[in-house]
């Protein structure tokens, strides 16, 4: 009889410590969308606010995201959050104790892409000038997007380099680099960076959730 006490109190404490480990929220998720319109889908890993079982961004606020993008390929990166996106600006990113990264908007892969067109069957003269027009309006056009643009993302090999840290990693730094002065006196913002927590600012785990997420979007 005693031992049956034993067994079936072995047994409530597993299943106890199985449905609290349950309610501890993942870190990072796997989103899937279809665009109702184009019907292109995409798969997005994040590490989102949460309350609770609820997963949630909020405006002027920044979160990391890894990107299977249907047409870029691998980006990996950072989105601003709520139903307002902010432009997010240049970025500064670090993994454990790696060297930090920058990322521009202006240098990722949607601003780089852009062709400067040139007008075809002109003469030699008129192309020159055509084609200095066309390389001036694509670097405006590129400003315009960088200043804009609501997500900071790196794509190709420096993506994979980025993602291979992640995997390797245990800690996530970032913030927005225009939110701390490099120069007068210190600034608080410098330690605007990870993510918020009830015991404060804390960096973002890089546990086993993200293996997970990213094998969900086939990353």
């Amino acid at each position: 009889m005693k031992k049956t006490i034993l067994t079936l109190a072995a047994i409530a404490c597993a299943i106890s410590s199985v449905a609290a480990k349950e309610k501890i929220p993942r870190t990072w998720q796997a989103s899937r969308t279809t665009d109702p319109v184009t019907g292109v889908s995409r798969c997005v890993v994040s590490a989102l606010d949460y309350l609770g079982k609820t997963r949630y961004s909020r405006t002027g606020f920044l979160y990391p995201v890894i990107e299977k993008h249907p047409e870029h390929g691998l980006l990996v990166g950072v989105s601003s959050g709520g139903r307002f996106r902010l432009p997010t600006g240049t970025i500064l990113w670090r993994v454990d104790q790696q060297l930090f990264r920058e990322l521009r908007p202006e240098d990722g892969p949607m601003t780089i892409d852009m062709p400067a067109a040139v007008p075809s069957g002109a003469a030699p003269s008129d192309s020159i000038a055509a084609k200095a027009m066309a390389d001036a309006m694509a670097v405006t056009n590129r400003m315009v997007m960088s200043a804009t643009a609501t997500s900071s993302f790196a794509g190709g090999e420096t993506a994979r380099a980025m993602l291979a840290e992640l995997r390797a990693g245990h800690g996530l730094l970032f913030r927005a680099k225009a939110a701390a002065a490099d120069t007068g006196l210190p600034d608080s913002s410098i330690y605007r960076v990870g993510q918020i927590t009830k015991d404060g600012l804390k960096p973002v785990p890089l546990d086993a959730s993200l293996a997970s997420a990213l094998a969900d979007c086939g990353i």
